[in-house]
Order: C-alpha cells, then structure tokens, then sequence
C-alpha cells in the first residue's frame, strides 16, 4: 500500500508541503524514482571501499592507514576556487581569506610542505562541467581513501554552487572532509576567515554549553515526529553523558521566533546549537526565496490546518540576526529542508517525470548560515545544513525503528573537539551503506516484486544522508580552554573581525563574487524587488551625456505631458490596497470617495513596490475565518494580476512614444 512521507519543509502558501508537484511524495512516487537510481562506475567503486573501510571499525574514516584524521599535520588541507574566476577576483578571494589560508599553512605544512594546497588558477582550479573523478585525476587521484600525499583530506571549496555543484561537494564529501563558503562580499570572507582564526589562536571560549530547539506545531506529523523522535533521545543521550556540559533542551511550546534569537546571538547561545524544524520554501522568483528559503519555521505557525499564508513573523531567517548578535565560536546543526541550499533544478521531480523543473533562478546557499558565519562582530565556525528537502525517512527507519544513531555520533565527534569536517564522516558512512544495499535492491528485484515501502525508505534515507553539507572550514573545532570566556571580552573581538584592511575594503568595486549570470529566469507578479519593467531604458540618454535630439519642440511639450501622466500612474501603482467587506445590507453599502459605508472591513492586505506586505486576517470565533480569507486571497491575485498587466501596458506605450519619434 503507498504511503504518504514527511518531508521538514513547508511553502509559504502554508498549505502545502515542499514538495513542488502539487500533491503529497508517495511510496509509490519514490519507488519509481528510485528504479531511476543511477551511480557512476566510479562513484559505485567509492562508495563500497568506503564502506569496507567502515566495516574494518579502524579509526581512520576517510584517510589511508595510519593517518590520524584529527590532524592536518598529518591530513592536510586544501582549498579549492573555481578556475574561471577573474584574476583580479582571485586575488581578492586570497587577500580577504588570507588570515584563515596562512593559518591553515602553518599548521598543514608543518612536517610536509605540500600536505596545503591551494588548487586556484586555470590548470588547477575546479574546472566548470567536470565530475569529482575528473577533478581528482588531474592530481593523481581515484577512488579510494584520502592520501594527503596526492590531495589534502580537508578540502574547503570557495565558490558557489553554481560554480562548484553540490553533485561534485556529495561525492568528495565520501572520501574528504568538505566544506563550502559563498559569499557576495568580501568583507564577508574576511570576518569568516578573521573569527575562525581568532577562535584558534586566542583563547576565546563558549564553554560547555548545548542547547537543542525542536519545534512541534499543531496538526503537523513532521514536526512532532523530528521533536519527539530525535531532539528528545539526542538530548537524554546527552544529559547522560555529558554531565559536564550545560544542556538546554527548549519545550516545543516555547519554540518560538523570539526564543530562537535567544539562541542564535542572544543571551542563551551555545558552543554547539541542534535545531529541528520546517524549512521555508518559495517558489519560483518570490522574492522572499533568495534571502529567506532554508529559513527556521518556528512554533508560531499554527500548523497546515489553519490554512494561512505564512508571514516573516512565523519564520527566523538570516535577516532576524541582529547586528550585535553573539555568535563568535559556535557551531550550528540545522535540520530542515533547504537548510543549507537548494539547486536550480528539481531532481526528484526530473527522476520522477522526466522532465526538468526550476525552482530557483540557479543554485544557492541559503542565507541564514551564511550569516551566521560571516557575523561583522565575529562569526561562527560552521554550519551543518541540509541541500534540498530533508525526509522523515532519517530519523524512523522503516517508519518504525527510531534511528538517530548518526546524529548521535557526530554530536559526540564535535563534543570530543573533532573537526567538523571529520565529525560528519558519519552521515557519509551512511551515504557509503545505504548506497550499496539500495544498489543490490534494485539490482535484485523487479518492479512487481520490490517492496516499495522498503524502497522508498532506502532511497529517501540514501539522498537524505547524502544531502547534507558542512558550510564553513571542515577542520575547525569547538574549543573548550579553561573557563567561558566573559561575554564582554567576546564582543571585543568584533573590533578586531570588523576592520577589513584597505586590501580588502578597496578591492569590493572590482570583485566579481562569481561568474554566474543573476539574471531571473522570470519577473515576479508581486511587484517585489527587481520589477523595474524596464522603463528607464525607453528614457536613457545618449552614452556622451548629451539630451537627445529627437526630443524636440511640440513633441518635447508633449512628451513631458505623457511622461506627468506615465510617472502619476506608476505612482497610484506603487502599492496596492485590497479590501474585503461584508454587508448585512449590500443595497445600502456605497463607495464614494475612497471609502466604503454601511459595511464591515473583515479583510485587508496591502503590497508595496519593494515588496514589503502587511496583512490583516478576519476572525470568527476566535480563529481564523478561513471562507473570508479564500475568497480575499483570490482578489489579492487578481489584483496582482492586473497591475502587472497594468505596468506592461504602461511600458509598452512609453516604448511606442519613443520608437514613433523622428530621428534627428
């Protein structure tokens, strides 16, 4: 029998699931999907040495007999750039990160020169298009464990998705610790590589603080499932061994937007923070879907059964990080869907349809951990999110047995001061297991004899463990000296993390972050930002500056008048404002002077140019009056709708004026 699976994603529209397709993810969807399962000769290879190595219990995850993976001495670490970046981006890229580059030098280069790599420039940088294996045969290298003599264990990669593709970071990720950082700015780079090295070499120190937020809204199974199913038995597990640490473990009913910033920068924040929630998800050229997806629904959404659209107030994102916020030195575990990114293309609904579908303008990393480490006052150390939807499937295995053994053990690896890189390997030694014994699944039955429950689970399990991403430097540690070091004495370290050198603060004109063209596939019909219809281009001058010679005497005046009139109607298009009333009399209500009489405002939404929305929703009874409000949502829609059209129209005549002008 098919059945429905939970997905820890949620869709603005605040009925439905992120799921993309318009309906609920079956068994019998994933089963399909999962017959379409392909792993290249290669990676198949990788994966089952991976798993050999895993099944010989020796403590060397990833790396070859005898290296200790705890240390870069003896791992070595690397980094990796895109190798069609502008030169002068490069070397901005190297001057902004080179507290952190010189630091990890230092250290990876202290027995052997060439245990720190920097694969940069056209012969040795990522090159766009190739395959991990392609990448790694460039320099000597195939399948098999880490050797540090050929490529360093820690690889840190310097470029966005596009640029790098998630696909290359999973399938590096089963043999290197990886890690990934993103950011527009410079300055950016430079407070990330400044506050990791500050963490090391400073002394500064969170204490032995944990705190786990788990969320359980109303009516939602997968919520409740992640809050009972694995924030309690992570929590217990870590009350009881870890009786030396200050555990906070938040009740879901106090899982709130304003508690959670209690937690990220606020009075409360830990040394290693679990959160499990929905991640937002928008769709297609929102324009809340770059800043906010990935974002933490938190227990102020009042579950799927409300049937409301969800707003910033239920959600915390990057922008809820405030700019005093103390995060220095922190490490953040983020499960929910989009957490870390999400890719341009829908892969799920490729296998599944065979048909390629965007739901991102192209490939980005979500914007809430780039925050967190990037923070102008001293950044955190790393986050470990999730690329794409995060499935159920993880934590109740079969839908029955609780498994969160993996989790387990990389919370332990992190308390016990490994790099996060190396505390990961587990998830990736889950990858390595579920991929072989879901190979020898397919390879085993047909379509009429599989059990497709147990297919399901195997492949949601599979992408799911391969799905997550370490964002920020795979080497760094949770450090624990001596005693908590003040909050005071913490802040001070903004001062030291906020003065980017000239090199790098002068160089911001020129960067050129990445070498993907932005440009969105579509406009918004939100009027939000971008929509700028394009009508300063009808007006522009000539490139000397001069005023043009087409706009001349009667038609100059009557330019001007038309222009009066375009501007005044741009103006009245700025924001709209939908009203919904109700009448006991609808003969004796009237509209005069933009006011309505004799009747009951029970709904009101007003949309600006920039985006920014206020709502107000009609209640009945105490709750939600959900008939009102379906029927004010589909007027808002159509009134999208027209002043689309409307500025088209307004653009297409400001063109035609232009265009029917003589030239000069």
């Amino acid at each position: 029998m098919s059945q429905e699976l939970m997905l820890n994603g949620i869709n603005a529209d605040g009925e439905t699931y992120s799921d993309e397709l318009g309906g609920a993810i079956t068994t019998e969807m994933i089963s399909k999907v999962a017959r379409g399962q392909k792993l290249t000769p290669e990676d198949l290879q990788d994966i089952r040495r991976r798993r050999a190595l895993d099944k010989s219990k020796d403590d060397h995850l990833g790396v070859t007999e005898g290296t200790d993976a705890t240390k870069l001495e003896e791992a070595g670490w690397g980094v990796v750039f895109p190798n069609n970046l502008p030169k002068k981006s490069v070397d901005a890229l190297k001057e902004a990160l080179k507290p952190l580059l010189d630091h990890r030098k230092k250290q990876a280069a202290a027995q052997k020169a060439h245990y720190y790599r920097e694969f940069i420039g056209q012969e040795n940088g990522y090159k766009q298009g190739e395959s991990k294996n392609d990448f790694l045969i460039r320099f000597g290298r195939g399948p098999g464990p880490a050797d540090p003599e050929k490529v360093p264990y820690y690889l840190m990669l310097v470029g966005s998705p596009e640029t790098i593709p998630f696909s290359v970071q999973y399938q590096l990720d089963v043999q290197y610790a990886v890690g990934r950082i993103y950011f527009d700015k410079l300055e950016d780079y430079y407070q990330y590589a400044t506050s990791v090295v500050a963490a090391e070499t400073k002394g500064i120190s969170r204490g032995k603080k944990a705190a786990f937020f788990g969320v359980a809204n109303e009516n939602d199974r997968a919520t409740q499932m992640s809050a009972e199913h694995l924030i309690k038995p992570l929590a217990d597990g870590m009350k009881k061994d870890y009786k030396d640490w200050k555990l906070d473990v938040v009740d879901p009913a106090r899982a709130t937007k304003a508690n959670l910033a209690n937690y990220i920068g606020g009075k409360n924040t830990p040394a290693l923070l679990f959160t499990a929630s929905h991640g937002m998800n928008f769709k297609l050229n929102d324009p809340r879907q770059l800043p906010h997806t990935g974002a933490i629904l938190t227990q102020d959404w009042p579950g799927p059964k409300a049937r409301v659209p969800i707003t910033d107030n239920f959600y915390f994102s990057a922008d809820d990080i405030a700019s005093d916020a103390d995060v220095f030195g922190m490490i953040a575990f983020i499960f929910a869907c989009y957490g870390g990114g999400v890719p341009k293309m829908d892969n799920f609904y490729r296998q599944a349809f065979g048909e390629q579908k965007a739901i991102a303008p192209h490939a980005f990393l979500a914007q809430l951990p780039m925050r967190l480490l990037s923070h102008p006052r001293g950044g955190a150390l790393a986050v470990f999110a999730h690329i794409e939807r995060a499935w159920g499937s993880s934590i109740l295995w079969d839908g029955t047995v609780r498994d969160v053994e993996t989790f387990d053990s990389t919370i332990d690896a992190l308390l016990n001061g490994k790099p996060a890189g190396n505390a990961t390997e587990y998830f990736n030694e889950r990858y390595a297991e579920i991929s072989t014994d879901l190979t020898t699944e397919l390879d085993e039955t047909t379509p009429e004899t599989q059990d497709e429950v147990k297919l399901a689970g195997m492949w949601t399990s599979n992408n799911d463990a391969r799905n997550y991403a370490l964002l920020g430097d795979p080497a760094v540690t949770l450090k624990f000296e001596g005693a908590e070091t003040p909050a005071a004495e913490r802040a001070s370290l903004g001062e030291i993390v906020s003065k980017a050198p000239a090199s790098v603060s002068g160089a911001s004109a020129s960067f050129q972050p990445d070498i993907v063209d932005r440009t969105p596939v579509a406009k918004s019909t939100s009027g939000g930002p971008g929509d700028d219809f394009g009508i300063l281009d009808s007006f522009k001058k000539p490139a000397d500056g001069s005023e043009s010679p087409r706009l001349s005497g009667q038609l100059r005046e009557f330019m001007d008048k038309v222009g009066k009139y375009l501007s005044d109607a741009l103006d009245d298009a700025s924001s709209l404002e939908i009203s919904t009333y109700v009448a006991e009399d609808l003969a004796g209500a009237k509209f005069e002077n933009r006011k309505m009489t004799n009747a009951e405002l029970r709904a009101f939404t007003r949309i600006n140019i920039d985006g920014d929305t206020i709502v107000c929703l009609p209640k009945k009874d105490g709750e939600v009056d959900v008939e009102v409000w379906e029927i004010h949502m589909q007027m808002v829609k159509q009134a999208q709708e027209s002043r689309t059209e409307f500025m088209k129209t307004v653009v297409s005549a400001a063109t035609s004026l232009v265009n029917i002008l003589p030239k000069s």
